[in-house]
């Protein structure tokens, strides 16, 4: 056969119209003027019966072996077998249609394109039209003879599709086109029909797992939870404690305790609101005289310098509130503190002191006469002030601070000592609050010192601490006078004062700030600390190990519980670690025996031993913190003639000391959670 002839069928002059069921060609289709037939939108065309036989049962449907074309503005789309095709805009070449995505590509030149909205309509009419003719031809009769592949018939030959002999109009054509929600539901059928049974069950199981997952996720998210770490090192590093915190545990800790100050929702909600209101008094200056320090730095020097170096930065009053939480407080308990604050400052005396005694004569409230002011009172009532961050230049009550700092100067002698007046003069008080009082007072000194960094106080802090290892016993210890008053050589120190002078001395050298301080008086404070917790011998304290009960002083018999929770808390200022043995006798001898509780109130043994038990840390120190803090809270006075202080006769000493002295150290106990820094671990904060 030549090339591009066509070969008719023989005696084709039995068959209806011509066709040609062989061709033998190099030549691209697009050389022979055949084309398929063309179905326009806007004309109506006939479509003839193709008819193979000479009886009307041999005669078949055979519109699914032709093409039908639509043309849009955009180009031409057409039908041939199951696919859709359209023409490339570049080399004209046939290329099908990806219907999911209503794309092609060119095999020829390789060009993209997506279909225009008119063609994708054009497409879709196309593929209801072959659904149609291919469920005519199964309900005909017999099946179609096998015959050659055929070329598209000449443009003026009969046209296919016998059943479309009449094309729809452009309108009805649209109108069907715009039925886009019932193709797409078909298409999705026939897409899942299409899917393999595999990949049918993965996406059912993957839909149940996502509603499991919306169901439960929120009860999840409640739980606790800890992250170890976000990144992986070779280093190993010290792990820390583990505490497991919730927001809202503190909520919780302040509803149980506003419960039992008062009854009925809305007086608890009343308690919980005044108390915010109270505690956000520490957390705001007004006036401030001198800028704070750089946050990021104070920040930098908490979390990553733990120990006794930068022990007061914890009280910034920017991070005061974080810190609480992190560390056991709450809301009710820093209101008790802003409210013990309220009372000292509203007992001061016009010059700037406090009186143990008469401190309602003050000249503020209009009495019949003024109080005059001690050292002793003086100092343990700027103690809290202090710990709260309330300095000479910033907080809410500098101008008390600077008053009482003001008074403690004036008194303070050429040679340091700061025990303002000789009590011996006084009958009855002979030698009994001098080296209290200037302990006290030392502290007052090098923590307004370290808070500010102020030079003006540099040289009265040395001249104090120069009378501290002046003052020191030769058994190492410190009493009511000095060494060099001393009536008989003879005469030992006690661990009750011992505890203040060393207070003051570890408060110098935890400064940064070069206060000079001899080696040697440390060397005798451990050697008094180990004679007073020498080895017992009678039961049941011999069972402990050497070093963890401590005596009032070192000739005494017995131990006192009171003396070994100052002792123990002055053992971790010069190096003791919380996992030596006799420390962690002493911390259980304190907890099984004494641990708080209304019916053994003792506000000065608590003020020592809850600084030691927050430097210890970990469930010891949550036990003692819990009963603590709320039992504090519980005892303050609310009303009354003196709202915000403790009562003198609920506590040992009280009687002695007065409203101030036990007001003053239960503010203290209450402040341990940033008064100082712990030792043995580094706060965070949150980014």
């Amino acid at each position: 056969m030549k090339r591009g002839q066509l070969t008719p069928i023989e005696n084709a002059d039995q068959v209806s119209v011509p066709t040609f069921v062989s061709i033998q060609s190099g030549d691209a289709l697009s050389q022979f003027d055949y084309g398929t037939p063309q179905i326009s939108l806007s004309d109506s065309v006939e479509i003839p019966t193709l008819v193979i036989g000479e009886t009307p049962e041999e005669s078949l449907d055979v519109a699914s072996a032709a093409s039908q074309t639509i043309e849009t503005e955009s180009g031409a789309v057409w039908v041939q077998g199951n696919a859709v095709l359209c023409g490339c805009p570049d080399c004209q070449a046939p290329m099908s249609v990806r219907l999911w995505l209503m794309v092609a590509d060119c095999w020829k030149c390789d060009t993209s394109i997506e279909l225009t909205p008119e063609q994708q309509r054009a497409a879709r009419r196309l593929l209801e039209m072959q659904r149609a003719a291919n469920e005519q031809i199964s309900a005909s009769a017999p099946a179609l003879p096998t015959v050659a592949p055929q070329l598209p018939a000449e443009r003026d030959e009969p046209q296919l599709f016998p059943e479309l002999a009449t094309a729809p109009s452009q309108e009805t054509v649209q109108e069907e086109f715009v039925d886009d929600e019932r193709f797409t539901a078909r298409l999705i059928r026939q897409i899942f029909n299409s899917m393999p049974a595999w990949l049918v069950s993965f996406l059912l199981h993957l839909i149940a797992l996502l509603i499991l997952a919306m169901i439960l996720l929120p009860q999840l998210s409640e739980n606790p939870t800890i992250t170890i770490s976000s990144f992986l090192s070779p280093k190993d590093t010290e792990g820390g404690e583990v505490r497991i915190q919730n927001p809202t545990f503190e909520l919780q800790d302040d509803i149980s305790l506003a419960q039992q100050m008062t009854e009925g929702d809305e007086e608890v909600r009343d308690v919980i609101q005044k108390a915010e209101q109270d505690a956000n008094e520490l957390r705001e200056d007004p006036k401030p005289t001198a800028p704070l320090p750089d946050l990021d730095q104070v920040k930098k020097n908490i979390t990553t310098k733990a120990g006794p170096n930068y022990s007061f930065a914890a009280r910034d009053p920017r991070i005061r509130q974080e810190i609480v939480k992190q560390e056991g407080g709450t809301t009710l308990t820093e209101a008790a503190v802003s409210r013990g604050l309220r009372w000292l400052a509203s007992v001061q005396n016009a010059d700037g002191s406090w009186s143990y005694r008469d401190y309602r004569y003050n000249s503020k409230t209009r009495k019949r006469r003024s109080n005059e002011g001690d050292m002793a009172a003086t100092s343990l009532a700027l103690l809290p002030f202090l710990g709260a961050g309330q300095t000479p230049e910033s907080g809410r009550y500098k101008e008390t601070v600077a008053r009482g700092l003001k008074w403690i100067l004036e008194q303070q002698k050429d040679n340091g000592d700061l025990r303002a007046k000789d009590m011996r003069e006084e009958a009855g008080q002979s030698y009994h609050y001098d080296m209290y009082a200037h302990g006290q007072a030392t502290i007052v000194l090098v923590e307004t010192f370290a808070l500010t960094g102020d030079e003006r106080f540099r040289e009265p802090c040395q001249r104090a601490i120069r009378f501290i290892e002046n003052a020191q016993y030769r058994d190492g210890g410190w009493r009511y006078v000095t060494k060099r008053e001393l009536r008989s050589r003879a005469q030992s120190g006690d661990t009750s004062v011992f505890g203040w002078q060393l207070m003051a001395l570890q408060s110098a050298r935890s400064s940064n700030l070069g206060i000079k301080i001899d080696d040697s008086t440390f060397d005798l404070a451990e050697q008094y600390l180990d004679l007073a917790g020498k080895k017992y011998r009678s039961r049941p304290w011999r069972d402990y190990a050497v070093g963890s009960l401590y005596r009032y002083q070192t000739d005494d018999t017995r131990p006192k519980h009171t003396m070994t929770a100052e002792a123990l808390l002055c053992r971790f200022y010069l190096g003791w670690d919380r996992d030596k043995p006799a420390v962690r006798d002493a911390v259980k001898y304190l907890l099984k025996n004494y641990p708080p509780s209304k019916k053994n109130a003792d506000v000065y043994y608590w003020y020592y031993a809850t600084q030691a038990m927050h430097h210890y840390g970990g469930d010891e120190w949550e036990s003692w913190n819990l009963k603590l803090r709320d039992l504090l809270v519980l005892m303050q006075n609310r009303r009354g003639r003196y709202p915000g202080s403790w009562e003198p006769d609920d506590f040992p000493w009280g009687a002695q000391g007065g409203r101030i002295f036990v007001t003053s150290l239960a503010i203290c106990s209450l402040e341990v959670y940033y008064r100082h820094l712990p030792l043995f671990k580094k706060l965070k904060f949150e980014e």
